[in-house]
């Protein structure tokens, strides 16, 4: 899981939407402060983390941190994974937690479905 969501942060590090919506796979939900909303192509997710990544910016996004705070196995190829994050920009530091529902598809993992939440960087 360590891998994946080092990919994760570096992605949004780079404000790189396309590879953000790599490590996701179709279709997909995603519960955060656009609302809810389930992506079965490509293009509508690429949209959703351009326009994303356009408000990070504007924002002044240095910087993710995460913190993985659980991972529990559901199934042969699927994990229930806690995780704690932490946003610096040029002025604050915005922490938040997210509810990921991992895939293992060949060699790698992929996010199924993401619920983001108010929450702290650290422990349960």
């Amino acid at each position: 899981m360590e891998e994946l969501f080092n990919h994760y942060a570096a992605a949004f590090d780079g404000l790189k939407p396309e590879l953000i919506a790599a490590l996701y796979r179709l279709p997909c939900a995603i519960s955060d402060a656009d609302g809810v909303q389930v992506f079965t192509d490509t293009t509508s997710l690429l949209s959703k983390f351009t326009k994303n990544c356009d408000s990070l910016r504007n924002l002044g996004y240095q910087k993710a941190l995460f913190n993985i705070l659980s991972v529990e196995p559901l199934g042969q190829k699927e994990l229930l994974v806690h995780v704690g994050w932490r946003v610096h920009t040029i002025n604050s530091a915005i922490d938040f937690r997210a509810l990921y529902i991992c895939h293992h598809i060949a060699q790698d993992w992929f996010i199924y479905s993401a619920n983001v939440y108010p929450g702290t960087f650290g422990h349960i």
